[in-house]
């Protein structure tokens, strides 16, 4: 298919950003990864109410565990070409911590995803049973829309647990159908790129009851100190993230969507809004925003400004019209039956 190239062919008219992970309608598909956009440090450290003005249109904090975590040694992260490595390992205050902290998000507009992390089976479970029980009873208003959880199995920066469990798919599925009983909330696996193949782990859990994929985490990989040869980040290996896995995470995205009737969140170098239009193409039906946050505070509503200049300089009316252009033909027409 060939796709008009000229902006000045679409000049008219609106694009439809609005998209649906399942039940959830999002205004546009451009949401923050985990860990790379938090709402109390950012209102900390600027002036701006970012709960009132979120860019973003669903928030995923950074992962909760049951208890708290100190994270990694440092160093734990470091520069490299076209990315950035980071070993923070889920450092987090703990659950009971992100409950106190829900009354201070319930003016947010934005739904809100919460990733789940743990060491077993067993953490995520509690964590989920403690969100549900803490959600069903509280009063209107008093806390944000929860829509969903983020099932993270795939953090390399931990030594036990969630990667153990993302890089076998009898351990996904288990933890999947552990929790999928717990809540009717959308229920999002996030998967790693560190396997095989990744599709194997994906159906895996769909088959156990996920609702929405995301994909992928970050590589593990590893820098070398220039002054003493040895590993420079306190825990030897982190995470690679940035531009530089762009191209491994397309291809990962495109795998997925092509083989699974689910909605898949594409992320993995995404920078501007043709990275993300890119993803989209691959048959992603939203995006996650990670290492750029970093990079400026004002990524995300970037992004989606230009993914929306982007979809009107090819023709295409909706972020719809785009997704799975990149698939095979047929993977396209089953997804969109």
């Amino acid at each position: 298919m060939t796709l008009p190239q000229t902006p000045d062919q679409h000049g008219k008219g609106e694009v439809e950003l609005a998209v649906s992970l399942g039940p959830l309608r999002l205004r546009h598909p451009v949401i923050n990864a985990s860990g790379t956009f938090d709402l109390g440090e950012m209102e900390a450290h600027y002036e701006r109410d970012f709960v009132a003005d979120f860019p973003f249109s669903a928030y995923v904090p950074k992962t909760v565990t049951l208890e708290a975590r100190a994270g990694n040694p440092p160093p734990r992260v470091s520069e490299t070409a076209c990315g950035m490595i980071n070993a923070i390992g889920l450092a987090n205050p703990g659950l009971q911590s992100f409950l106190n902290s829900l009354p201070a998000l319930a003016k947010l507009r934005e739904p809100v995803i919460v990733s789940v992390g743990g060491s077993q089976r067993e953490d995520y479970v509690a964590v989920v049973e403690a969100l549900e029980k803490t959600l069903d009873s509280a009063t209107k208003g008093s806390v944000p829309q929860v829509a969903g959880y983020e099932l993270n199995v795939s953090c390399p920066n931990v030594r036990t647990g969630c990667l153990a469990i993302g890089t076998d798919p009898a351990e996904t599925a288990a933890l999947v159908s552990a929790v999928r009983p717990l809540t009717a909330r959308l229920l999002v696996v996030k998967l790693t790129p560190n396997v095989t193949d990744v599709v194997v782990v994906a159906r895996a859990a769909v088959d156990a009851g996920a609702d929405c994929l995301s994909l992928v985490n970050t590589f593990r990989a590893l820098v070398v100190d220039s002054v003493t040869l040895k590993p420079f980040l306190g825990n030897r290996t982190g995470g690679l993230c940035g531009p530089a896995i762009k191209p491994i995470a397309l291809r990962l995205v495109h795998d997925v969507a092509a083989a699974l009737p689910v909605p898949v969140i594409g992320m993995g170098g995404i920078t501007t809004g043709l990275d993300a239009l890119e993803f989209i193409a691959c048959g992603a039906t939203a995006v996650a925003i990670g290492a750029a946050n970093f990079a400026a505070v004002d990524a995300g509503e970037r992004i989606v400004a230009e993914l929306e200049a982007e979809l009107r300089a090819r023709c295409l009316p909706s972020v719809s019209a785009a997704r799975g252009l990149a698939l095979p033909g047929s993977a396209r027409s089953a997804r969109d039956a």
